[in-house]
This record gives structure tokens, sequence and C-alpha cells, in this order.
């Protein structure tokens, strides 16, 4: 059991720590492209803080502890909470306000596809615009970030909460019961539709305005009649989103009123992206208005918008579509000298040192093992080349270098031979 991590975490090993690095190195740069810059919060902040509009379900997914103070405190179950707080606590940040992060974060829930309770995201957190531009940009990012990485066909899906909430309150549901409505709605693409009917008569709404309701919410279309002013701003809004990333982005989206995403704090434009392959791996990225979470930690009043995108999810649908194409190798250039005396080990550290200066991946052998068992662990490792240094390389000026990918040996002259290995890289 003491062997095993802990259930819903994982280890990354190196060659799957390189892809992830990859792929997130990828998202980092489209994120800065878009001047958004990096920013990094204490893995557990204090738990009130995580709970203040977090919404009842995810409250109960926080890990949380009292530390030997006694402070109740709780690791970050996403970074919009926590990043909210340090543009609450410095008001005298020039505004707008753009955030990225590239962080793992944690929940208590059963571990799925690509989800496990330790997860990272890559995000970004826009403040100080209240405008359909600050969403459109938001999303547009996503799209870059997204198709920058190499993932394959996803479907964009917008909404407004707002639209949601008139839909909700115009078929019976109650004002006080909207919180409990909108969690409810939010399973719907997990459970299906009977579940949600079933759901929503235990809140007193009948099982035909249950199914009314659901038929309005799969309308696609922005000309659908509401009856309240706040449901038809949210409808201009959206409207205007779409308008704009079509327009000025060249980025197609999906009208669906039944996303309106898990937590308590969204206020308004609402986004989910899935792929049309692997639809069975969920959501690969959403995000949305909160324009009070701010306020509510104590800060003035400033409209936000931001995304996440799952990286441990995006990860599993580039593998089922076959990317990121990847040759890992650990090491490039793998030094073996010969008889562990201290002029070949001296000669073997002072290449390692000139070619790592040129930024190669180099080990020296520091093992007593023969030379056929350092050559088959060079292998192993995925080294290119070989080099091997003795008495007569010592005496000559010379390395015997072994390629391993054409499996040839040359004896050269040091610098002939440290040119060709650098050379080869390109």
């Amino acid at each position: 059991m003491l062997l095993q991590s802990p259930r819903g975490t994982r280890d990354w090993l190196p060659e799957e720590a390189y892809v992830k690095r990859l792929v997130s190195e990828k998202i980092r740069k489209v994120f800065e492209s878009y001047g958004y810059g990096e920013i990094i919060t204490p893995a557990f902040e204090y738990l009130e803080l995580l709970k203040a509009k977090a919404g009842e379900e995810v409250v109960n997914q926080i890990y949380y502890f009292k530390d030997k103070a006694g402070r109740e405190l709780g690791l970050r179950f996403e970074m919009t909470t926590p990043i909210a707080r340090i543009v609450a606590s410095k008001p005298d940040l020039a505004k707008p306000i753009r955030f990225y992060y590239i962080q793992p974060v944690w929940r208590y829930e059963e571990p799925q596809r690509g989800r496990l309770r330790e997860f990272w995201q890559a995000g970004i957190e826009l403040f100080g615009v209240a405008g359909p531009e600050g969403d459109a940009e938001v999303v547009a990012v996503t799209y870059d970030a997204l198709t920058e990485s190499g993932v394959q066909e996803f479907e964009i899906s917008v909404n407004d909460r707002r639209v949601v909430e008139d839909i909700l309150l115009s078929n019976s549901v109650a004002q006080e019961r909207l919180p409990d409505a909108l969690r409810i709605l939010d399973k719907l693409d997990k459970f299906g539709e009977s579940y949600i009917i079933d759901e929503f008569e235990k809140i007193g709404v009948s099982r035909e305005k249950s199914s009314q309701m659901l038929i309005k919410l799969k309308e696609s279309r922005l000309d659908i009649e509401l009856s309240t002013p706040e449901g038809k701003r949210g409808l201009d809004h959206l409207s205007r989103v779409v308008d704009l990333l079509k327009s000025v982005y060249g980025v197609n989206v999906k009208v669906d009123y039944s996303i309106v995403r898990g937590l308590g704090y969204y206020t308004g434009f609402v986004f989910e992206v899935k792929p049309k392959t692997s639809s069975d791996v969920g959501s690969i990225a959403g995000g949305g208005r909160y324009d009070d979470l701010v306020s509510t930690l104590g800060g003035p009043k400033l409209p936000a918008t931001g995304m996440a995108i799952g990286v441990d999810r995006l990860l599993e649908v580039l593998k089922l579509q076959g990317k990121p194409t990847i040759t890992y190798n650990e090491v490039d250039v793998y030094i073996i000298p010969l008889a562990k005396k201290q002029e070949t080990v001296a000669k073997a550290v002072e290449i390692a040192k000139k070619l790592r200066r040129e930024g190669l991946k180099v080990i020296v052998e520091g093992t007593d093992r023969s030379l056929a068992k350092a050559l088959e662990y060079a292998s192993k490792k995925g080294s290119r080349f070989v080099i091997i240094i003795g008495e007569k390389e010592l005496s000559s000026g010379t390395l015997t270098i072994r390629d391993m990918k054409e499996w040839v040996e040359h004896k050269l002259q040091e610098e002939k031979a440290l040119e060709m290995i650098i050379n080869s890289r390109t």
C-alpha cells in the first residue's frame, strides 16, 4: 500500500512529464502573446476564502485541514478564487489586469478519465473589462491555445446564466431555488434528461414544466423570447460575444442554453469546450464571467472573466488523437571513461561541460560496470551518441564515438568529434 500513490493522484515519469511540459509551454506561449503575465499562488488558502462563492457541491470537494495553530485551511480547488483574493488585496494594480497560470489543483471527487483528484489547469483571468469584448478575448485565447496544443475538431458552446435564470423562473422555479436549479442543470450532460426532471420535481417543479423548460434550453437561436429585463440583457450580451468571435476573431461557436458551469461565482457569460471525438473525456476547457467575486472577497466592484484548460484531459485527448508525436530521449550523449582513472574521468567531465554548454543532455558513466552493460544502459536511455575515453584516446587527443542511431563507430580528433555531435542536431 505504501508503494502506491494516494487514490486520485498519479506519478509523472520523465517521458510523461516531458510531454506535459511541451504542451504546457505551447499554451504558455499563446497566453503571453495576448499580454497575460504568469501568477503563482499558495497551494492552500484559508478555508473561509475557498468556500466564499464555490457552491455547495464544490465546497464538499475541498481538501481541508487545521494547521498546528488551529487555522482552518484548504487546498485550492481552482485558481480563480486565489487570484481574485490577490486582486482584491491590491486595488492599485493597473486595470485591466491580465493574469495566467499553469498549476495543480485538488478536489475530493470520484476519479475519472482524464480527471483525478489532483489535476493541472492552465488558465487566464481578465479583470476590469465589463463588456463582451472581454469574454470574446477569453474565448479567443482558449481557441488559440487549444489549436496550438494540437487538439483537433473541438466545439465551443456558449451561454449566459441570466438567460438560463429567465427560462427557469418562467417555468415555475422559485427565485430562492435558483442555485439548486442551476446545480441540477449542470448535471444534464452527465446524467441525462430523466435525472434532471426527477431532481426538479424535488424542488417543486412539475414534470410537465421541466420537460417544457428542457425543450427551450435546447434552442440554439439568439432570438428566443424572454420575460425578465436581466434575461434580455444577458441575451444581448451573449449575441454580441458571438458576433465578435465570428467577425473579429474568426471563431465560430455554438449557442447552448443548458451550459451553466458548476461553480457558484459565475454571473453571466459562460462557455465550455468539448472535443468532437473522444466525447467520453468530457469538457477540456471552460470558463465565464464572475463580476461579483472580487467585491465578495472584500475588494472593489470589478468585472472579471476567465477560463481554465484541463491539462490532464487535454493530454488524454491528444493521446487518443495520436498526438503529440515526439521522440523522447533522456540523454543526448553518454560518456564512458574507461578504467575510472582520474585522468579519464576528468576528461569525461571536461567534454560533458562543453556539450552541456551547447544545450545537450549529457551523462558521465559513474559505475564500475562493464563496457557492454554501460552501452546497453545508454541505449535504453535513448542516447544518440556514446563517447568512450580510455588511455589511448587521452594520449592521442582523440575520442571514440559510437553513433547509436546509425550503429557506426568513429575515431576522431576531439574538436572534430564534438563538432560532429553538435551539428547532428540540425
